[in-house]
């Protein structure tokens, strides 16, 4: 029985393995121009980074995490200056900061990644306002991603 259990557990990690293997082999090659994780040296990371934003505006999208809404987004002037918003469709700001755009290893260009502070996830809440970033350096505005805000009604009047 014991001997049983063990090549059981073995097989599943073999399996587990393999299918690591081959996700692995697929991220690396969806990548564009990628062919390995070591085709890419790291002194040529800043200009493929440039070349893969060059056309495209900066973008940011949201996440929850411990139940706060987070913005992140890519394709900032690296070490640049971003100022993240987040606004409810009639104008109220809920949430506004400056923040650096930093070198991310996989992703182009300068990234960002903001803890709003904001109540999240909103189940049942449609999307009542957008979350926006400006690169201080090129003078561009990402496009609005649509985001429900939480709103609390305060029962006490």
């Amino acid at each position: 029985m014991n001997i049983l259990a063990h090549s059981n557990l073995r097989r599943s990690r073999m399996v587990t393995a393999a299918m690591a293997t081959t996700m692995g082999a697929a991220l690396c090659l969806a990548a564009p121009g990628a062919t390995s994780a070591h085709a890419t040296p790291k002194a040529s990371h800043a200009a493929v980074t440039q070349v893969n934003c060059a056309p495209t505006p900066p973008w940011v999208s949201t996440y929850t995490f411990a139940n706060h809404l987070k913005v992140e987004g890519g394709c900032f002037t690296e070490n640049g200056r971003v100022y993240v918003t987040v606004k409810h469709n009639n104008g109220t700001v809920y949430f506004k900061r400056w923040v650096t755009a930093r070198d991310h290893p996989f992703l182009a260009g300068g990234w960002i990644n903001v803890d709003t502070l904001l109540r999240g996830p909103c189940t049942g809440t449609p999307k009542n306002g957008y979350a926006r970033a400006y690169d201080s350096t090129t003078e561009k505005w990402s496009p609005r991603f649509p985001v429900s805000i939480c709103i609390l009604f305060d029962d006490n009047g």
